[in-house]
């Protein structure tokens, strides 16, 4: 019993005694299976109900994860990576709904900053945005939780290098700016018009604010990198269908190249 119990304490030291990795989060299967396929040394290590696949990628150590749609399972899924893994940097990747009149369906857009545009409050003059709450119950200071400045800087030199699958006979541009995550797979003008106008947002989903958020909680390099697979609009739904497969793929592109640019 007593050679058994030593055995599960050297197991568990060794486990969380790991080197750093960086993270590469998606929240679908297609975000991710370009970088798994990619990946030498796999091992799989399941966690909190989470598959958490070890390796390298460019030479650099990693842990690579689907999140699961929405702020909720990002969150949950940061929170458990997190405290199994020794995390030096994380990178969202995944597609997008695109806000900019001029991106079109396989346009990437870098995330500068973070914004959570469905928490708020409701009174007699309708829904207004509030910032993040803190741990202790007050406000943060600013809306937006800006990514990592060296993270941004190497993300944009990396997409000058990227040859990306050209998405309906055109060569994808990329974008820097704001990401606006909510609950909400947005499939509106109106809506998609809103947050352009109110943020400034280049596009739309569903887990980067909140996983920027546990991020900024935990002092977490982070960078989001969302290619967009629709506009936002009425005609989203299709253009998500059509465009989600290549447009995962530029996005794990452009986040291998960013590995390879890391030092």
């Amino acid at each position: 019993m007593k050679k058994l119990l030593l055995l599960l304490l050297i197991v568990g030291f060794s486990f969380s005694a790991s080197a750093q990795r960086i993270a590469l989060m998606g929240a679908l299967d297609q975000e991710i299976a370009i970088l798994l396929d990619s990946m030498q040394g796999q091992k799989k290590v399941s966690r909190g109900g989470i598959d958490f696949y070890k390796g390298k990628l460019k030479g650099k150590k990693v842990v690579i994860l689907k999140a699961g749609v929405g702020k909720v399972n990002a969150a949950y899924s940061t929170a458990v990576l997190t405290e199994n893994f020794k995390i030096s940097t994380l990178i969202f990747t995944g597609v997008a709904g695109g806000l900019d009149p001029e991106a079109l369906p396989g346009d990437l857009v870098i995330g500068e900053k973070l914004v959570q545009y469905d928490f708020g409050k409701v009174d007699s003059l309708g829904f207004s945005v509030a910032p993040f709450r803190k741990l202790s119950g007050g406000a943060h200071d600013e809306l937006f939780i800006d990514s990592d400045k060296d993270l941004l800087r190497i993300s944009e030199s990396a997409a000058q290098k990227v040859v990306f699958v050209p998405i309906a006979n055109r060569q994808p541009k990329v974008f820097s700016g704001v990401i606006a995550t909510g609950d909400i797979f947005v499939s509106s003008n109106e809506k998609a018009k809103w947050l352009y106008t109110e943020f400034e947002a280049l596009a739309t989903e569903m887990e980067g604010a909140a996983v920027a958020h546990i991020c900024r909680t935990l002092n977490i390099p982070f960078i989001v990198i969302r290619s967009c697979s629709d506009n936002a609009n009425n005609h989203a739904r299709m253009n998500f269908n059509q465009f989600v497969g290549p447009a995962s793929e530029n996005s794990a592109r452009l986040v291998l190249a960013i590995l390879g640019e890391m030092e």
